[in-house]
């Protein structure tokens, strides 16, 4: 490299901090532009070293890849946010306290007992247009298609996927009866509990950031944290019986666990 621009660098990282104050946005903008200055600078320099060894064909996709992020604006489509992976989407969540995320979309199918038997990977099409392919998935692992899928609202526009009826929260009918508008809340109760299990997907079984490289990294950190969660369910099962077992077997003994008699206040 001709210049380092080490010291540069380092001023205009300055520049940056606290760019939302009102006195610093000017500044800060200023930064920006002189930042991507320098990047434009490197690549070129990069260019024009690797075009002089004969090897500029080799790097030739991540050299388009620099040029493509230097000139993407604000309001282009399939922008690149990070280099090391391209393939990462920019999700709105339409929430306050985060806006946005950075990733993929993954859809996740639960049973009424709470055990996750779809979990399918998409980039980031609208959550309707998910529904088939995840109603596919789910007839693969159980071996049929369930009647009923209730979703959120999210899903509206389509009213069934195949013989699947689609079911999502509404104002219920003036001519609904009591039994249909308690079974419908019930089943909606129900519906909401996919929300904690997503939580525990993101936070105990390392959804929420994924460590594996390109498309089907992403595909395979959403089956392996799904089959985590029902892991560890299966497993707090398999102890709770076990606990169950050994306390009929103390209890036939005629002690506790504690190698007492059970009720120590009727032993006399």
């Amino acid at each position: 490299q001709r210049q380092s621009y080490k010291r540069t660098l380092k001023k205009v990282h300055r520049d940056q901090r606290f760019r939302n104050h009102p006195k610093n946005g000017k500044k800060a903008h200023k930064a920006d532009r002189r930042l991507k200055t320098i990047a434009g600078r490197l690549v070129r320099e990069l260019e024009r070293n690797l075009a002089s060894k004969n090897l500029l064909n080799t790097y030739k996709g991540k050299i388009e890849l620099f040029k493509k992020v230097l000139e993407q604006k604000r309001c282009d489509k399939d922008k690149v946010y990070s280099l090391h992976e391209p393939e990462v989407k920019c999700i709105g969540k339409g929430k306050e306290h985060k806006k946005y995320e950075f990733g993929n979309k993954v859809s996740i199918a639960r049973s009424y007992s709470g055990i996750i038997v779809g979990a399918v990977s998409f980039r980031d099409e609208y959550d309707g247009h998910t529904i088939d392919d995840t109603l596919d998935h789910v007839e693969q692992m159980l071996g049929f298609r369930p009647s009923r899928a209730a979703c959120d609202r999210g899903y509206r526009g389509q009213k069934e996927s195949g013989t699947t009826k689609i079911v999502i929260p509404d104002v219920p009918k003036k001519n609904a009866t009591y039994y249909q508008k308690e079974k419908a809340h019930k089943l909606f109760c129900k519906r909401a509990g996919i929300e904690p299990i997503n939580g525990h997907l993101k936070s105990d079984h390392r959804m929420g950031r994924n460590f594996y490289k390109g498309i089907f990294g992403d595909i395979l950190n959403a089956k392996l944290a799904a089959a985590a969660f029902n892991f560890k369910r299966a497993m707090r099962r398999f102890f709770a019986l076990l606990e169950w077992l050994y306390c009929c077997f103390l209890c036939r003994e005629g002690v506790n666990k504690n190698g007492e008699p059970p009720y120590p206040a009727l032993a006399k």
